[in-house]
């Protein structure tokens, strides 16, 4: 009895997944002339449009600027001068529903040295928004927080 050398055996298993792959290759169950389905339509925003507003708890004026990207024809920076103790709707109007905005907020001590304190809030728009800004020790202007709340 004749034994089959490895290279025999292994050029028989090759061929044999070769077959296999072959006629599974052509097992797609769908016809391949058929139209392909349309993609899905993008899902609205679930939230709502709304404006932002800074209510500025600080004995210091602030500075509030945005890049609006929503006009329809070309980007454009907001400022807004919210004074201290004031509150000022900073959006520049009502902002569509589901719009991520980074808003920059900078604190303008009344110094000589022209220090400024800068801090960046990210907001999603879903409604009205209402950014408070404090000071953790009102002598030092460097605590600037800001806390974000829905009215």
């Amino acid at each position: 009895m004749d034994r089959p050398s490895i290279v025999a055996r292994y050029r028989a298993v090759r061929t044999g997944l070769l077959l296999v792959a072959w006629l599974l290759s052509g097992c797609g169950g769908k016809d391949p002339t058929a139209p392909l389905a349309p993609a899905p339509a993008p899902s609205e925003p679930t939230g709502r449009a709304g404006t932002v507003a800074v209510a500025n708890h600080t004995a210091y004026d602030l500075e509030v600027a945005y890049l609006n990207e929503t006009g329809a024809d070309a980007p454009r920076i907001v400022r807004t001068h919210v004074p201290a103790g004031q509150r000022a709707e900073v959006s520049g109007g009502v902002l569509p529903a589901g719009l991520e905005v980074e808003f920059d907020l900078v604190l303008v001590p009344r110094t000589a040295d022209g220090i400024r304190v800068r801090r960046k809030v990210r907001v999603s728009i879903d409604g009205d928004w209402v950014l408070n800004v404090r000071l953790a020790d009102e002598s030092d202007p460097f605590s600037l927080e800001v806390a974000s709340a829905s009215p």
